[in-house]
């Protein structure tokens, strides 16, 4: 599936920018920092080396680019080629709001001639 029909299959709009995320997966004690490949209001896409059964409850804490602290839960989604696949359903509106701007921010942004 090519990356324009994954993006039209999307609930919000997905961005390419790196957010530090601090995260727990249940029964795991250790706190893990990655940071995002992508975003959006609704989930994210970590880097990690860890491998997660799809269905893990996780527990979220993100720093915005202008420094939001942003706490939510999720379930992981999908383990794939180094990355983890949250969907945030247990965000806040608040949350949900912080990352939707966030989003549209990273949207307006001037682009790179390499992105």
């Amino acid at each position: 599936m090519s990356e324009e029909n994954n993006q039209n299959r999307r609930r919000h709009p997905r961005v390419k920018v790196p957010m530090l995320v601090q995260y727990r997966i249940e029964n795991v004690p250790e706190l893990q920092t990655d940071y995002t490949a992508d975003f959006s209001e609704s989930g994210a896409l970590i880097y990690t080396d860890k491998v997660t059964e799809a269905g893990a409850k996780v527990f979220v804490h993100i720093t915005t680019r202008i420094g939001e602290f942003l706490e939510a839960e999720g379930k992981v989604v999908r383990t794939i080629d180094g990355k983890l696949a949250i969907e945030l359903d247990q965000a806040s509106d608040e949350v949900k709001t912080s990352l939707r701007n966030a989003v549209a921010d990273a949207q307006a942004a001037p682009r790179m001639e390499n992105d």
